[in-house]
């Protein structure tokens, strides 16, 4: 072995000691990046040269990868994990705006403002010839349907808000899927140039982390090393280098709870592109979740309250008889179906237009007869909802509840999968995380490694002078 291999030998382990550095380095720099694996760098020896009559003499070293550290399956918890807490979030922020809307302030919440309602009417039957009442039986009565009025007012509002958050969803989901395949693409080419790229890689798990928090995906890597994704129940998304895309489009209701107007969910990477249904988990599976079921249920029970509640009261009023002798009078507009009811409900334009046709008496022209406005009071703790198990009072109470139950328990599952996701974090930075302590004595470690390389060569230098002076 001649003295240009020890050259050789010094210069090879400099440079690896450089790439050692210059790897430790970039994990210092980020120690704190979201979704970086630490790196470490892998070396092998020279291949060895054969000396006569020494056997084989070593040539140095060198960097065979740069190798990632990560732990697949933790990324794959951590990805479903995410999708679920997301899930949760975004259900939370409906159901704590559904909450807001039924809240009753000031004590001015439709529960009151229907039991004033009646209450009225008994004070009406107390003084059926009172004007005074009359006119307080006609305010609360308005109040109550201006109640009704806000309530599934609002309570669209949140549908509308919720439309609006799916489309922007759906662009965010387009995006980071093109991102996805154009790190597929990236990492494919300089894998085959024979090059590692873990930054790449830890960019496209930050980008499928990211996309699983939109709705339930698998993936999985096919023979080249690219990550394929597919949306569960609906078809594949990203496939190498081709993508599907989602859309919205406004459309009629659907029977399964999807509200009239409302964005129905679109793909290329279906047959049927309409999905809106086939879409589960994530944030845009939470607000198609709340937008067709949760609030489609609470509307649909607040229009059968006030359906009912219209009906009965106006099959008793149309038996009585006005101040005038008048019968057949409706206390409320008739109607035709249960269908956004809520909306509909106004008092009728004989009661609007005078007190006096507010119906209290069981006969014709009989000062003191109190018997409708009695009857009508007494509405109010007859069990006519719920197949004939609960009255206004308790119907109204059980909405609110079942809003207040959902919110609460959607809570619960909000704090278990943030201890979840708090866990496999710990676990991912165990093996995948930067220890500043830890790389600050692989820093250390290198730096000595270059120095005594670079001393093999500044002892090669002087054995080769030594050589050259003999020759003089």
């Amino acid at each position: 072995m001649g003295i240009p291999n020890v050259f050789r030998t010094g210069v090879s382990g400099m440079m690896a000691a450089k790439t050692a550095v210059a790897t430790t380095g970039h994990n210092i720099a980020n120690a704190n990046t979201e979704g970086y694996a630490r790196q470490r760098v892998e070396l092998e020896t020279m291949p060895a040269t054969d000396s006569i009559g020494k056997g084989r003499v070593g040539n140095g070293v060198k960097v065979s990868r740069i190798d990632r550290i990560n732990d697949e399956y933790i990324e794959k918890q951590i990805r479903n994990s995410g999708r679920d807490l997301a899930h949760f979030e975004e259900k939370d922020l409906v159901l704590r705006q559904t909450e807001d809307i039924f809240n009753e302030m000031n004590g001015e919440g439709l529960n009151r403002l229907i039991s004033r309602f009646f209450n009225e009417f008994r004070k009406l039957a107390n003084e059926p010839e009172n004007e005074a009442v009359r006119q307080s039986v006609r305010e609360a009565s308005q109040a109550m349907v201006n109640d009704f009025h806000r309530l599934r007012g609002e309570v669209e509002d949140v549908r509308k808000h919720i439309d609006a958050r799916i489309e922007g969803y759906t662009r965010e989901v387009n995006s980071l899927s093109e991102e996805v395949k154009g790190l597929n693409i990236k990492i494919r080419a300089a894998e085959l140039g024979g090059v590692s790229a873990p930054d790449l890689q830890d960019k496209r798990d930050v980008a499928l982390k990211k996309l699983a928090s939109y709705m339930d995906l698998a993936t999985h890597k096919d023979n080249q090393g690219n990550y394929i994704v597919d949306v569960r129940g609906v078809g594949p998304l990203v496939v190498g280098p081709e993508v599907q895309t989602f859309s919205v489009q406004r459309s009629p209701a659907d029977g399964e709870g999807k509200p009239e107007g409302a964005f129905d969910l679109k793909t290329s990477a279906s047959a049927n592109s309409t999905v809106t249904h086939q879409v589960k988990g994530g944030r845009i599976g939470a607000l198609l979740e709340a937008r067709d079921r949760t609030l489609s249920t609470v509307l649909d029970r607040l229009d059968e309250l006030a359906f009912t509640l219209s009906e009965m009261v106006n099959s008793v009023h149309e038996t009585g008889f006005t101040r005038h002798g008048r019968q057949g009078v409706t206390f409320f507009k008739p109607i035709d179906f249960q269908h956004r009811a809520a909306e509909f409900l106004e008092l009728s334009d004989e009661v609007q237009a005078s007190v006096n046709n507010i119906a209290t008496a069981a006969q014709p022209h009989a000062p003191g007869d109190n018997r409708i406005a009695i009857a009508i009071s007494a509405l109010q703790s007859h069990p006519f909802m719920n197949e004939g198990k609960a009255n206004f009072d308790d119907f109204f109470n059980s909405i609110m509840s079942d809003v207040g139950v959902a919110a609460a328990r959607n809570r619960n599952g909000i704090q278990q999968q943030r201890d979840i996701m708090t866990q496999l974090g710990k676990m991912r930075d165990q093996i995948s995380g930067v220890s500043i302590d830890e790389e600050t004595t692989n820093l250390m470690q290198f730096q000595h490694t270059y120095d005594a390389s670079a001393k093999v060569i500044q002892v090669a230098d002087e054995m080769l002078k030594t050589v050259l002076e003999l020759k003089r």
